[in-house]
């Protein structure tokens, strides 16, 4: 897969949803962070993933400086790390088919390996983040997403 790339992204400060099990929490971490002004601040900033120990999705947002109201979401750090990351439809076919290519493309490096419990210093997850506007969506029928493995140096 030529269109891997990998991306180094900081330790953050990042608010958690915690776990998303329907829609309404879904949309009411939505709102919560979409209503802070981010106009001068990183992208992405949020990321989604899917917590393996809690068995359940969570989405988290990289919080701007002097922001201090987290509403009724908690504040923890984000570890960073190296990421390989490719772009798919924001399907669930489409997405789970880059990870596995990803996931090759690792395989297949001298240089880089998945991270594991073993190998890195920090729990990862591979995660998403939806790269289209909505206006994409509403004339495309679709999102694009990226899809982030965490990887280590061999």
């Amino acid at each position: 897969m030529e269109q891997v790339r990998v991306i180094r992204i900081p330790e953050l400060k990042v608010v958690t949803s915690g776990p998303i099990t329907n829609m309404e929490e879904f949309e009411a971490f939505d709102n919560w962070w979409s209503s802070i002004n981010t106009k001068d601040y990183i992208t992405p900033r949020d990321f989604m993933w899917f917590n393996e120990q809690k068995q359940c999705m969570e989405w988290v947002f990289a919080i701007p400086d002097g922001c201090t109201d987290f509403d009724k979401y908690q504040l923890v750090v984000f570890p960073g790390g190296l990421y390989a990351v490719a772009t798919s439809k924001d399907t669930e076919e489409d997405s789970v088919k880059t990870r596995e290519e990803i996931n090759n493309w690792v395989l297949k490096s001298d240089c880089f390996e998945v991270s594991t419990k073993e190998n890195d210093t920090s729990l990862r997850y591979p995660m998403c983040h939806v790269i289209t506007p909505k206006v994409f969506k509403k004339n495309m029928g679709y999102h694009l997403s990226d899809q982030f493995i965490p990887i280590v140096v061999k």
